[in-house]
C-alpha cells in the first residue's frame, strides 16, 4: 500500500533535518579546526576566512530551526519524531555556540597579529584535535541513532579538561614570572577556555542524541 504523499513528504523532511544538522556539525568543526590552525601559525588571512564563513553557518542553522518550527506547527509530531525535532533544536543551539567560539578564537589571531608568542602552544592543538574528533563522531551518532556511541564520545572530554588545566597553569605561571606579558597571555587564556567550552557543548549534543533515541535525559558532561 502506497504511503500518503503528505506523510511521505513529512518523513522526507525529517530525514533532511538530520542531514542538514550533520552538515552543520561538519561546518562548525571546520571553523573550529581552522581557527586554531590560524592561531598556531598566526595566519591572519586564514582567521579572516573563519569570520567570513560564519554567515553561512548561521544561515544553515536558521534553515534548520525554521524547518523544525514548521514541522512542529504543521505536522504535530508525536513520540520519537517529536523528540527528534526538539533534540535537533537543542543541538542547533550548541552548534551555534561552538561556531561563535571558533569565531572568537579567529579574532584573537587577528587582534594579536603584532604580538609575540609567549609560549609554545603544544596543548592547544591537541585540545582542538580531540574536540574535532568528538564533533565528527556526533554526526555519525546522530545519523545512526547511536546512543551508545554518543555516551562514549563524552569520555574524550576528560582529556580536554586535563589539557585545559595544564594550559591554564602554564600561562598563569608565565604571568606571575613576567607581569609585563599579561596582555599577551590573556587572549591565550581565552582560547583555552573556549576550547574547554567546546568540549562541554559537544557533551550537550551527546545528551540530546541520547534523549532523541531513548527518551532519557542524562547528564553526560
Amino acid at each position: 500500500m502506497a504511503m500518503n504523499p503528505y506523510r511521505e513528504r513529512y518523513f522526507k523532511e525529517l530525514g533532511e533535518l538530520k542531514t542538514d544538522t550533520e552538515e552543520l556539525i561538519r561546518q562548525v568543526n571546520y571553523a573550529m579546526v581552522r581557527s586554531v590552525e590560524a592561531l598556531i601559525g598566526y595566519d591572519v588571512e586564514k582567521a579572516k576566512d573563519i569570520l567570513q564563513m560564519d554567515q553561512a553557518v548561521d544561515d544553515l542553522n536558521q534553515k534548520i530551526e525554521n524547518r523544525c518550527m514548521e514541522l512542529l506547527a504543521l505536522q504535530q509530531p508525536m513520540a520519537k519524531d517529536l523528540r527528534m525535532i526538539v533534540g535537533i533544536l537543542k543541538i542547533g543551539i550548541d552548534l551555534e555556540r561552538i561556531g561563535d567560539l571558533a569565531v572568537d578564537i579567529a579574532r584573537v589571531t587577528i587582534q594579536s597579529r603584532n604580538k609575540i608568542h609567549i609560549t609554545r602552544l603544544e596543548f592547544i592543538p591537541r585540545m582542538a584535535e580531540v574536540a574535532s574528533r568528538m564533533l565528527l563522531q556526533t554526526a555519525e551518532a546522530l545519523k545512526n541513532d547511536d546512543s551508545a556511541m554518543a555516551r562514549q564520545i563524552t569520555k574524550w572530554d576528560y582529556e580536554i579538561d586535563g589539557l585545559y588545566g595544564r594550559v591554564r597553569d602554564k600561562i598563569f605561571k608565565i604571568i606571575v614570572n613576567n607581569p609585563e606579558l599579561v596582555d599577551d597571555a590573556t587572549p591565550l587564556l581565552l582560547v583555552n577556555r573556549h576550547l574547554e567550552r567546546i568540549g562541554d557543548h559537544v557533551c550537550n549534543i551527546c545528551e540530546s542524541i541520547v534523549y532523541m533515541v531513548e527518551a532519557k535525559r542524562e547528564h553526560l558532561n
